[in-house]
């Protein structure tokens, strides 16, 4: 009896053991040190600050095309985000996404636009040609320029460090995108050097020289 006792007692433990080993080891939390803490504090506020820039953005391109009565051809569409992040020897990125303007309802426009244009009417009472999708990115780039002109908060980039902006239209099915120009995601890619964000935070670099300073690519 006892050595059956015994032996439950022993497969009891060995059972035991062999569920505690099962378990996945619990792996300690990583601490942030405070410089780390601090840059992404930063990053997370320059985020929001992006984010803002393309709000504006969308605001003046419907202010624009409201003064031409075209604004209820255009719809916009879609998440406005920004994400950050620091690359070692280079300096700080982000990558922002903003709403999309769908393609169907800038085809209409430009249909309502050559019907126009192939009236016999006089010139003076044909409707100026609107191109939104070109007012669209020109709006979203200058609003982000404005920000990194503007923005007077530490932004954790050295001075021989580079700001990279990487500005994306959102897209929600690429099986729809055909070979049309007019259907290619707009993309705006700006950047400064950081010894350029210092000179603005501290007024020794005018907001006309640094605007010379931020390299703008459309694509």
């Amino acid at each position: 009896m006892n050595g059956v006792r015994h032996g439950v007692t022993i497969a009891l433990a060995l059972s035991a053991s062999v569920s505690l080993g099962a378990q996945s080891p619990v792996r300690p939390a990583v601490q942030m040190t405070s410089p780390q803490l601090q840059v992404r504090q930063q990053i997370a506020a320059f985020e929001t600050a992006l984010e803002n820039a393309v709000r504006q953005g969308t605001q003046m391109l419907n202010q624009r095309l409201q003064t031409s009565n075209t604004d209820n051809m255009v719809m916009l569409a879609g998440l406005t985000r920004a994400r950050g992040f620091r690359l070692e020897d280079y300096g700080v990125v982000f990558d922002v996404e903003f709403p999309s303007m769908r393609r169907s309802m800038v085809w209409t426009m430009q249909e309502l636009e050559r019907a126009n244009a192939g009236r016999a009417v006089k010139t003076a009472d044909v409707a100026p040609s609107i191109r939104p999708r070109e007012i669209y990115q020109t709006e979203i780039a200058n609003a982000l320029v404005s920000t990194v002109l503007d923005y007077k908060d530490a932004l954790a980039v050295g001075v021989n460090e580079w700001l990279t902006i990487a500005a994306r239209e959102s897209v929600f099915d690429r099986r729809f995108l055909g070979s049309d120009p007019n259907d290619t995601a707009i993309t705006v890619i700006l950047r400064i050097k950081g010894s350029d964000l210092q000179a603005l935070r501290e007024s020794t670099l005018t907001r006309e020289e640094g605007l010379k300073r931020v390299d703008v690519k459309h694509y």
